[in-house]
């Protein structure tokens, strides 16, 4: 009897297309609070689930060929083959990574290419999740904030930086993501309309989610990106801005803990980073040797905050790895030009096919990589990964619609709540 496997329609995305958005979004963080109650000896990368994704979409990708070629005994031999490969790199990953430690801070500092190419790899296997994947998962994010900030306020009687789930900017970033696929969908290349996704419920446990995390930065972005973009009449988007406002001046009333101290380093390394751009201007378009500590002294009083944040002695110097700005770790590492650059393609990219989704992900962007690692970090990393090529991809028109002109739109009752129109504004 021979198998044949058949090759899933191209384009079309498959049921696994938005399980790193679950991982992301659900998995990661109940991980993170099983680690609080139930510590283990040997840490557990965060590298590890995306991981075993990758390795889950190589066997894919050898099981169902583009070709639609039989299946036949030579894919048991590959399967086998990578298994075997997989398992001698784990087990001797240590010497390989003492022989090759000279490349491993340059490696290091080239992950936000390894998620993109990862986030491309992914899309061309599974497909891509749309914006209801975005938003089913970012408001069940957002009601997991929701419940562990009420459980730890009754506890601490404060709202800590470091969460059971999660660091709390990394925790909104995400949600921002889900935020900026739940903005109205616009008109799409050649005059079509995008149909609209997801459900009232989870943009508003996202928006509920968004304000629980209490970061301050992305409570910012969250009301620049609702004000400007959101659903809504004028009154109702002001509302919510005053309201995220209200509570970034909340977030300097309560009660400090211990995890406060990721603050103060982040404060500490962007003040002392530009103090050292001031008296080397040069380091802006050089940056500093991936190699080596940065050059950076510690004064009296900050070894104990830097320990504490980091898990680090300060006697052992800052390294770059260390730094979560993503946008102050790429200019200390490349210099000036390539952040530069970045946020120029990336403009360019997002403005060829102009949406709400792009504008609101340009926002999260620039401002999140004020504080966050944004494409360092592996779970946002993905996620900001799939976002953006959902901002930059073209969706087919539902069958059996009508393709409508631009001008057709202009002038329909979408028109009469389009917040772009009533504040005389374009994105960005």
């Amino acid at each position: 009897m021979r198998m044949k496997q058949e090759q899933p329609v191209s384009g079309a995305a498959t049921r696994l297309a938005p399980f790193p958005l679950a991982i992301a979004y659900v998995a990661v963080p109940l991980v993170a609070v099983l680690s609080v109650f139930m510590p283990s000896t040997r840490p557990v990368s965060p590298v590890l689930p995306w991981l075993l994704l990758a390795g889950v979409g190589v066997i894919y990708a050898m099981l169902f060929r583009r070709s639609g070629a039989r299946l036949k005994k030579r894919f048991f031999f590959e399967v086998g083959m990578f298994i075997t490969l997989v398992f001698i790199v784990v087990k001797n990953g240590q010497d390989l990574i003492h022989q090759l430690k000279i490349f491993v801070p340059v490696v290091v500092e080239l992950t936000p290419v390894v998620m993109l190419v990862f986030c491309f790899l992914w899309i061309i296997t599974f497909g891509l999740p749309d914006r209801a994947d975005f938003q089913r998962y970012g408001g069940l994010l957002g009601l997991l904030c929701l419940i562990d900030l009420a459980v730890e306020a009754s506890i601490y009687h404060s709202a800590p930086v470091t969460r059971w789930i999660g660091n709390i900017d990394i925790l909104a970033g995400l949600l921002l993501l889900s935020l900026c696929a739940s903005l109205r969908c616009g008109e799409n290349d050649g005059g079509v309309y995008e149909p609209d996704q997801g459900r009232p419920v989870w943009r508003f446990l996202i928006l509920l989610g968004i304000a629980a995390t209490l970061s301050r930065t992305g409570l910012f972005a969250a009301g620049w990106i609702f004000l400007c973009f959101g659903r809504g009449s004028k009154t109702i988007r002001t509302v919510v801005l005053l309201a995220f406002l209200l509570l970034i001046g909340v977030t300097f009333l309560l009660p400090t803990t211990s995890s406060e101290a990721v603050r103060y380093v982040d404060y500490w390394l962007w003040a002392k980073s530009l103090s050292l751009f001031v008296s080397d201007p040069m380091l802006l378009l050089t940056g500093l040797p991936l190699t080596k500590a940065l050059p950076l002294t510690f004064p009296p009083g900050m070894a104990g905050l830097w320990e504490a944040a980091t898990g680090s002695l300060a006697l052992m110097g800052a390294h770059l790895p260390q730094v979560s700005a993503f946008w102050l770790r790429l200019v200390l590492g490349w210099g000036m030009i390539l952040p530069g650059l970045c946020l120029v393609v990336l403009f360019v990219l997002l403005y060829r096919r102009m949406s709400r989704l792009g504008a609101g992900l340009f926002v999260v962007l620039f401002t999140l990589g004020m504080v966050v690692p944004l494409l360092f970090d592996p779970s946002l990393g993905v996620a900001t990964g799939l976002a953006f090529f959902l901002a930059l991809s073209s969706p087919a028109p539902l069958p059996n619609v009508r393709t409508a002109s631009v001008t057709d739109f202009s002038s329909g009752p979408a028109a009469d709540h389009d917040p772009v129109v009533e504040w005389d504004m374009r994105p960005l």
